[in-house]
């Protein structure tokens, strides 16, 4: 019984503790208002759409993601993205490869207006994801500040 009691100890001893320790003023009036220049983005839209497309075939799926995925034509995936509403990993990395082959095709910064058209298959030991994207190719021109309005309450 005393070799239980001197393990017990000692695992205690051993296993240490975490605290954490959260100090943000509470509800305190004392904090100062932050006042920062405001950046507006400046894009040159084109009038003409470019369009194209990428696709990706996952191996194994299991869920959302799968084990490979091979294919895809783009040599970089966009970051101005998102994938709302997409959780399969091979849908998603086709929209991402689309838009960036648009972008290069355009040789534009961003898209406006852009319109995705998912096909997804999907099988026992893999999945196709085909995904074409049209947008309007726009080119950051440059960037304008403005002074915050310290008049407006925060």
């Amino acid at each position: 019984m005393k070799k239980m009691i001197l393990l017990a100890a000692a695992a205690t001893l051993l296993t240490g503790c975490v605290t954490n320790f959260k100090n943000d003023g509470g509800n305190a009036d004392l904090k100062p208002k932050i006042v920062r220049d405001i950046a507006y983005e400046k894009y040159e839209i084109s009038s003409s759409t470019v369009s194209a497309s990428d696709q990706i075939v996952g191996i194994l799926p299991i869920g959302t993601w799968n084990m490979f995925t091979v294919g895809g034509m783009a040599t970089h995936l966009a970051d101005d993205i998102d994938h709302m509403g997409y959780l399969q990993e091979s849908i998603r990395k086709a929209k991402s490869g689309a838009y960036a082959i648009a972008c290069e095709k355009a040789g534009c910064d961003s898209l406006v207006g852009t319109r995705y058209e998912v096909t997804y298959k999907w099988y026992y030991f893999w999945n196709e994801a085909t995904v074409t994207v049209t947008g309007y190719p726009a080119k950051l021109t440059g960037v304008e500040f403005r002074k915050a309005n310290l008049d407006a309450k925060q």
